[in-house]
């Protein structure tokens, strides 16, 4: 029996110092990949990376999560097209990687790299105004929370933990750029209740499958849905206000503020309106996705299976 214990424990650590090489050869090779990107010309650094990320997409096991997101979105594209949009779609993985690592070269030359736009409608983010800000993994999505630092106004921003630690950290290091809090998905709700009931504003990426969430219409389909921006909206009565970014020709950015989400019936219980509020945040993403599908970041299933076998 005590060698029978003490062979599982040495396995144990043998599968645990396994793991952790693992999991320091990948941050080696994303800190090195990192290095690489940063050292580059701006320009030279996004189309290294589209390479990279078309090139990862022929190897990744993704591919075909990601042309089952796109069946839904393009019913009537054939093979041919969904094959181009999909190669398109990893390198926008590759191009938002080398934003990510410049991130903070990005916010030095922003004057003549970044355009910080007011749409029609909305406001200038103030730290008297607090707001839910939502936005979707499209185009360089990761500049959008750069709008707390530039409009100087507390922006805690939550964001999925890497399950390699390693990695976890250098990606917060490049995310430092935005000068707020990082905030994890795991209990990071009740920080951003915290954040709303002391008059601060909140970040959230909301274009993902959710499965604790609520079936809302998206292009047409029913999909678990993140309602709880327009909850806390709602419950904490400040504005909810979609955020997204797009690429400029030359290397530049320009980050949209659209008008505050509101209820269509004004009436309707607490509920009905979170849920109408999801579907036009739904609805605009939508509208941008079907313009440039390519720069939808969708590497995982978007629908349930029933929606991806009927487009099958």
């Amino acid at each position: 029996m005590a060698r029978f214990y003490f062979s599982g424990r040495r396995s144990h650590e043998v599968g645990t110092w396994r793991r952790r090489l693992m999991w320091w050869s990948e941050a080696a090779l994303l800190k090195s990949l990192i290095g690489l990107l940063r050292v580059l010309p701006l320009k030279t650094a996004f189309a290294f990376g589209a390479v990279l990320g078309e090139g990862f997409g022929r190897l990744s096991p993704r591919v075909e999560k990601v042309r089952r997101n796109l069946r839904v979105v393009f019913p009537e594209a054939g093979g041919e097209e969904l094959d181009r949009v999909t190669r398109a779609s990893f390198a926008n993985v590759g191009v938002a990687m080398a934003e990510l690592a410049n991130l903070d070269r990005l916010w030095r030359d922003r004057d003549e790299r970044i355009e910080f736009n007011v749409l029609p409608g909305a406001h200038v983010p103030r730290r008297d105004r607090p707001s839910v800000f939502v936005t979707a993994h499209f185009g360089p999505w990761q500049l959008t929370p750069l709008i707390g630092r530039y409009y100087d106004v507390p922006l805690p921003v939550i964001y999925a933990p890497e399950q390699n630690p390693y990695v976890d950290r250098t990606l917060n290091r490049l995310r430092a750029a935005f000068a707020n809090p990082l905030v994890s998905r795991d209990g990071g709700m009740r920080m951003f209740m915290r954040s709303l009931s002391r008059g601060e504003s909140i970040g959230m990426t909301v274009d993902t499958r959710l499965d604790s969430g609520e079936v809302v219409s998206f292009f047409g389909q029913p999909a678990m849905t993140n309602t709880a921006p327009a909850r806390l909206a709602l419950r904490f009565d400040c504005d909810l206000v979609p955020i997204l970014a797009e690429r400029l020709p030359g290397g530049r950015f320009r980050v949209n503020i659209h008008p505050p989400i509101v209820p269509s019936q004004p009436e309707a219980s607490r509920d009905d309106k979170a849920l109408d509020m999801s579907r036009q945040i739904n609805a605009l993403f939508e509208s941008k996705i079907a313009r440039q599908p390519d720069q939808w970041l969708c590497l995982r299933r978007r629908w349930p299976e029933t929606v991806e076998q009927q487009h099958a």
